[in-house]
């Protein structure tokens, strides 16, 4: 689980704060959003979140599998846009990867929460 809220927005860009495990004790990350274009990053990693990689043949042997299971269930073969192929490594923190992709769930920048929590199993 990790919590998030916007610490400081203006016309350009959100700053969001975010805490793993909601562990306010221990320093939080932080997420900038530039509210034009809807790029995302990591300015700085909060103290519990770690970085994960996954290199390009390893993502691609993973889409294979799955596009292999859908067929055998009879379903249509994995589109680009499902699932593209990788082209590069790829590299992300575990739990701000989570607020991201929460963020970019809301949709437009213009309504972007200024709170909220992802919780998974």
């Amino acid at each position: 689980m990790v919590k998030f809220f916007i610490e400081k927005k203006d016309n350009n860009k959100a700053i969001y704060k975010y805490y793993p495990e909601d562990d306010l004790e221990k320093t939080g990350g932080i997420i900038n959003v530039d509210l034009k274009t809807g790029d995302m990053a990591v300015d700085v990693p909060a103290e519990m979140d770690f970085k994960c990689a996954a290199v390009a043949d390893e993502l691609n042997e993973l889409r294979n599998a799955i596009d292999e299971m859908r067929k055998e269930r009879g379903a249509a073969p994995l589109t680009e846009d499902e699932l593209p192929t990788a082209t590069e490594d790829r590299e992300w923190y575990f739990y701000a990867d989570h607020v991201i992709r929460r963020l970019k769930e809301e949709g437009e920048t213009a309504n972007m929460p200024e709170n909220g929590t992802v919780a998974w199993y």
